[in-house]
């Protein structure tokens, strides 16, 4: 009510000041100040939280050879799109299979080896029961057919491990997705686990991982609580003329501690890319969509004001055919959203708030009229009025109530001062009496 005391104080003293003038004088009139009205709006809005990410893929493979040896064929273009298990690049076979042949000839010696060590025990077997053959002896062919076993076992071994590395000479693709660049062409000489050919990025399914200000984390641990453990993100492009491209993460993962140095928290979800719209290490947009609040109010956030205590709004209450009379209330801020709205406590669905007026032009009176930005009137229809005989008829008409008004504060300003100076004469006036005056 601040503007209220001003305009009656200053309605009191202008009371006074034409109380001494001739009759014939004419007061001054001013006309309302025209302001930017909006409605606050009531409404079930979700809550959020903005913030940034980056994309990262599910799988992201460094293609390394797992054997040693000249690269004699590079099988995919840089850049292309490669299907689990399609060989990328093969390395010089000979030396590999001839080791697999090394190991079957091998083994083939180690079994008839077995073979015939096994006969001998048959062989000796009836006689060892006979006493012809020492126990010592037989035992000794025994030992000999287990140690053939273990040298059979060791070769067929060997040729797993050589028939193994035959087959990684041809490298193959361990996921689905896309290359990168050549690293190594063909002819070179690659060395096993340390020689990068390229690399494949998964791009069908991918990861966002974005941060929220730590003070905010367990509102969003809360919500995912309360939702089996998961929340739905927003993704969508960094640039404003791109936000349209836009998907649905879905968050199942809280990092286990704060990032010290910036008060945030990390958190990971997952997406579906199968159009391609999004690539690692692409920064992005993050909107967490948090629980719904019902009956919210809604005004601009350029409506509130900053007050020495509270922040505060000037409400705009319907007087008489266009014309307001405003008055400061203090609010409660909430959530800012989409298009400038915060939520605020304080102010009731449907109330007038003013968005835009002249302080300095208030100051003849807390008296407003619904203008648009550029000053015109508007009408009882929420439209311009651009008929000048229409404005001209409007503006006198709100002069008037505008001057009604003024001297009804006036007049409420006069009696309140009168009520506080009523008791300081009766005690001035029974002072005198027991004076004796």
């Amino acid at each position: 009510m601040k503007f209220l005391q001003i305009a009656a104080i200053a309605a009191a003293l202008s009371a006074l000041t034409f109380g001494c003038q001739k009759k014939a004088e004419k007061k001054a009139s001013y006309p309302p100040t025209p302001a930017t009205l909006v409605k606050a709006e009531g409404k079930s809005v979700r809550k959020y939280i903005d913030t940034l990410g980056t994309i990262s893929s599910l799988h992201s493979v460094n293609i390394v050879p797992q054997v040693s040896g000249q690269i004699v064929k590079i099988n995919f273009e840089q850049g292309q799109f490669v299907k689990e298990g399609d060989v990328l690049a093969e390395i010089d076979p000979r030396p590999y299979a001839a080791a697999v042949m090394q190991a079957e000839g091998n083994l083939r010696q180690a079994e008839a080896q077995l073979k015939i060590d096994a006969l001998d025990v048959e062989r000796n077997r009836k006689l060892a029961k006979d006493n012809y053959v020492d126990k010592q002896t037989f035992d000794s062919l025994l030992a000999k057919v287990e140690v053939d076993k273990g040298v059979v076992e060791t070769c067929k071994a060997a040729l797993e491990t050589a028939r193994i590395n035959l087959d990684w000479c041809k490298i193959k693709s361990p996921i689905s997705g896309k290359v990168g660049l050549y690293n190594i062409n063909s002819g070179n000489v690659v060395a096993a686990g340390t020689s990068v050919i390229t690399t494949i990025e998964q791009l069908d399914r991918l990861y966002v991982d974005f941060v929220v200000p730590s003070q905010r984390l367990y509102d969003v641990k809360r919500f995912m609580e309360a939702n089996g453990g998961k929340a739905a993100v927003d993704v969508s492009y960094i640039e404003d003329d791109l936000g349209h491209r836009k998907t649905v993460a879905e968050v199942d993962i809280i990092l286990n501690k704060i990032r010290y140095e910036s008060g945030t928290a990390v958190l990971r979800g997952r997406l579906d890319n199968k159009d391609g719209l999004f690539w690692p290490n692409q920064p992005v947009k993050v909107r967490v969509n948090l629980e719904e609040i019902k009956g919210a109010v809604l005004i601009p956030n350029m409506c509130i004001q900053i007050g020495p205590k509270e922040p505060f709004v000037y409400i705009a209450a319907p007087y008489k055919d266009g014309v307001y009379v405003i008055s400061q209330r203090d609010v409660g801020e909430g959530q800012l959203f989409d298009g400038g709205m915060r939520a605020v406590s304080g102010v009731k669905d449907g109330e007038m708030v003013v968005k835009s007026v002249s302080s300095l032009r208030l100051q003849a009176g807390p008296f407003v009229y619904a203008a648009t930005p550029e000053g015109l009137i508007m009408g009882a229809d929420s439209k311009p009025i651009l008929d000048p005989a229409k404005m001209r008829e409007f503006m006198s008409n709100a002069t008037a109530i505008a001057d009604e008004l003024r001297a009804k504060f006036a007049k409420e300003a006069a009696e309140a001062a009168a009520k506080k100076q009523a008791p300081v004469e009766a005690l001035k006036a029974a002072e005198k009496a027991a004076a004796g005056e």
